[in-house]
């Protein structure tokens, strides 16, 4: 008998709580439904200024939301236009990467004659700038360059194509520096891998790497430790004569350089100082 009252008021509370859930998520649906009433019931002007007060009050996610809601609503018109840049804008804030691009490259090809079309060009370029570097990397930027080449190979590209399309654009300059920076970081690389090779007894796959160095980023710092790893790479491989010229041209291009005076290969105290070079 117990047993079964037991059972009896263990149906009643399920019962109860099924109700109970039910209720909850009836409630719920008419709330949504009511906000979404509110929401149609807003014009395109009234959307794209709550989602840009939300945007300027650096409330990223709810941003998002409230440009998307826009362009739900009103998928054509001006204020859509601007709030597809805004919303990259806000995607590229939380990290969103991926989807910033799309919403960048959709901007791109649906409103070529909009009048902040360089800003989204400019906004392609920083979002694969910034795609691999987290807070920690931002304020204290590692001495050997991002693992991952691709996006700042894409971020090069992107500065690239806007500086060649808007030359005199408000965010020309800002662009301009930001390749350097890109540039030094792929020829550090290079110069890593490089030295990464000599390391493993693979001299030949060492020189490859430091003559593309030379032949295409020739204007930035790791060029002299290209040629110093280059005079160790022939003298592994016995070529006392090219090692010898390849001694000189640092000399005459790098009389300072740490390798020539003491003869060691020590990349790490040669490294030119990233801070010199992090202007952002």
């Amino acid at each position: 008998m117990i047993l079964k009252n037991i059972l009896i008021n263990e149906r009643r509370l399920f019962t109860l709580a099924l109700i109970f859930s039910l209720l909850f998520l009836q409630a719920c649906s008419k709330k949504n439904e009511v906000r979404e009433v509110e929401v149609t019931k807003k014009t395109d002007l009234e959307m794209y200024l709550d989602a840009k007060r939300t945007l300027d009050a650096g409330v990223w996610n709810g941003a998002i939301q409230r440009y998307k809601a826009l362009r739900s609503h009103y998928p054509f018109g001006h204020y859509t236009e601007q709030g597809y840049l805004e919303l990259a804008y806000a995607q590229y804030k939380v990290y969103k990467m991926e989807e910033a691009v799309v919403t960048v490259d959709r901007f791109i090809k649906n409103y070529p004659a909009h009048k902040n079309l360089d800003y989204a060009y400019y906004l392609k370029g920083l979002i694969y700038f910034e795609s691999d570097r987290g807070f920690l990397e931002r304020a204290n930027p590692s001495k050997i360059a991002d693992h991952n080449q691709e996006n700042i190979r894409n971020a090069f590209t992107a500065f690239k194509n806007f500086i060649e399309r808007f030359p005199d654009s408000d965010y020309t300059a800002d662009a301009h520096k930001r390749m350097v920076y890109l540039k030094n970081q792929l020829a550090n690389y290079e110069v890593h891998v490089a030295k990464y090779y000599l390391r493993r007894g693979a001299p030949i796959a060492a020189l490859n790497r430091c003559k593309f160095v030379l032949e295409s980023f020739q204007d930035t710092p790791s060029t002299g430790n290209a040629l110093a790893l280059m005079v160790e790479a022939y003298t592994k491989m016995e070529e006392a004569e090219l090692a010898a010229q390849a001694k000189a041209q640092l000399s005459a291009d790098f009389p300072n350089h740490n390798y020539l005076a003491s003869g060691e290969l020590d990349l790490e105290t040669e490294l030119f100082v990233w801070s010199d070079l992090w202007p952002f």
